[in-house]
């Protein structure tokens, strides 16, 4: 009987002793990307490790990971985001590590990456008051894109990069009378959309009255008449 033990334990010990030949299978961690555009889910973003796609944001604009490795591995993920957007343009550094996480959503989640992608064109309303001044055109790169209504307003949307200037001219070659004469306004983005209001204030010059051209009339009284001289010569024989 105790021969027995002793066999059955020599047994558990060599079978021990030859599952330590084996390497252990890494460990993994969970990593969740979430890659936003403004608040809205960034759609199709892709993820590149070295150089090498691994996966696609879903409608939610989420891609999940399992990246093997151990506590203080780093990874190198590159965000590569929608067409029509631009991200960062180095690499996300993901830090594996062990969480303690209670919540099975958050579990499930695992670590999560926060990525932020910009749409390379923002949009620029303007809104154009002139105080009751109607029908007056609204030129931007020298071609006009409205007129003011019945109330003196126009209502301008634009799509443009951010920090590109936007010059606008109201023209007032239709009514020469107006002060100033064609003004003009500036307007840019910053990286977000936004409204801005234009106020114009104008005046209305009094037309000049136009003179008649001075005649100068001849001065009145006698006329004096020349009377060429004759000289008249004569001869004695």
């Amino acid at each position: 009987m105790r021969g027995s033990i002793v066999l059955s334990a020599a047994l558990a010990l060599a079978g021990a002793m030859s599952g330590c030949g084996k390497p252990a299978a890494p460990k993994r961690y969970r990593v969740t990307f979430d890659v936003r555009v403004d608040r809205a889910p960034a759609v199709g973003a892709r993820l590149f490790i070295r150089d090498r796609p691994v996966k696609q944001t879903d409608e939610q604009g989420q891609a999940q990971l399992l990246l093997p490795g151990e506590d203080g591995t780093t990874f190198q993920v590159r965000v590569a985001c929608p067409p029509g957007t631009e991200g960062p343009t180095a690499p996300v550094t993901v830090t594996l590590r062990t969480l303690e996480l209670a919540d099975r959503a958050a579990a499930q989640r695992g670590i999560v990456q926060t990525v932020q992608c910009r749409p390379t064109e923002r949009t620029l309303g303007v809104v154009v008051r002139t105080e009751g001044q109607s029908n007056i055109p609204v030129y931007w790169q020298n071609r006009e894109i409205g007129r003011t209504d019945q109330g003196g307003v126009a209502h301008l949307t634009f799509r443009v990069r951010p920090q590109t200037p936007v010059q606008l001219e109201l023209r007032t070659n239709e009514n020469p009378l107006l002060r100033p004469e064609n003004p003009r306004q500036t307007f840019s983005l910053a990286d977000a959309d936004d409204v801005q209001v234009w106020d114009q204030t104008f005046q209305q010059e009094q037309a000049r009255r136009t003179r008649r051209p001075t005649v100068r009339r001849a001065p009145t009284g006698p006329r004096i008449q020349r009377i060429q001289s004759t000289t008249i010569r004569s001869f004695r024989r």
